[in-house]
């Protein structure tokens, strides 16, 4: 059975081109990329490029934070400025 990932990706590479013939497979990938981020997920490398732990551990967000707020504004922060370090 399909996953909501799965069938989310389904229907964007079916909907995105609609040729039997020629397919345009950079115009699938960005209608992935655009589905995924509108549900808000992100692609993101499985581990943190080195210059994005850097800039993290010197924006770590300053504050009483209890463990899980904190675990939370990072995982955030470095979702969304991965791109930035992206190798």
């Amino acid at each position: 059975m399909p996953t909501h990932l799965e069938d989310l990706i389904a229907k964007a590479i079916k909907d995105a081109d609609k040729s039997f013939f020629n397919e345009d497979y950079t115009k699938q990938a960005r209608a992935v990329l655009a589905a995924l981020k509108k549900t808000g997920y992100e692609v993101v490398p499985s581990r943190p490029p080195e210059g994005l732990v850097e800039w993290a551990k010197e924006n770590i967000p300053f504050g009483r934070l209890r463990p899980a707020d904190l675990i939370s504004q990072m995982y955030t922060m470095m979702v969304d400025n991965v791109k930035r370090f992206d190798r």
